[in-house]
């Protein structure tokens, strides 16, 4: 049986990750991890003064598997001088996403969070989620789903955070 202490002590936990959401506005939460395909680790604070998108997906997940091809289209037509994209895989068996990126390679970093542990920060409890962030690190924009031609919208947006 567990004890009414520990009880309270999730119970308290439970109440503050409303808090650890990425909202509009505030720094983005650092992360780091291994990057699936070449094994370096990424961390997102490595790219401050390039604008970044951080995107959450999974194998399974089909929104995301539309996604992944456009974000990697946008990632060829901007260039990655003053942008970046860095993909979150969530799946629990990481060969799911590995298998997934064999079949359709993108040139952009993918890290494994197999237990979930970038993405409990970000609040990930659907798929696809991303976020937009700018050289400074600050959240401005984030996404819930994606449907094609959503991609055209994310370009302007990213563009418009692109320094003169």
């Amino acid at each position: 049986m567990l004890s009414k202490t520990f009880l309270c002590i999730c119970a308290s936990f439970l109440l503050t990750l409303p808090a650890l959401a990425q909202e509009e506005g505030e720094l983005a939460i650092d992360f780091s991890g291994i990057e699936l395909t070449r094994g370096d680790t990424i961390t997102l604070s490595d790219y401050r003064g390039r604008v970044v998108f951080v995107d959450f997906w999974a194998s399974w997940c089909l929104p995301c598997l539309v996604s992944l091809p456009a974000y990697e289209k946008i990632r060829n037509e901007l260039g990655t001088e003053q942008f970046e994209i860095i993909a979150i895989n969530v799946d629990e068996n990481t060969e799911d996403g590995l298998e997934f990126l064999e079949d359709n390679p993108v040139s952009y970093p993918v890290i494994a969070d197999p237990e979930g542990e970038i993405g409990i920060p970000y609040k990930v409890r659907s798929l696809p989620v991303s976020y937009l962030i700018d050289q400074q690190g600050e959240v401005v924009a984030s996404y819930r789903s994606f449907s094609p031609g959503d991609e055209v919208e994310l370009k302007r947006q990213i563009q418009s955070l692109f320094l003169p």
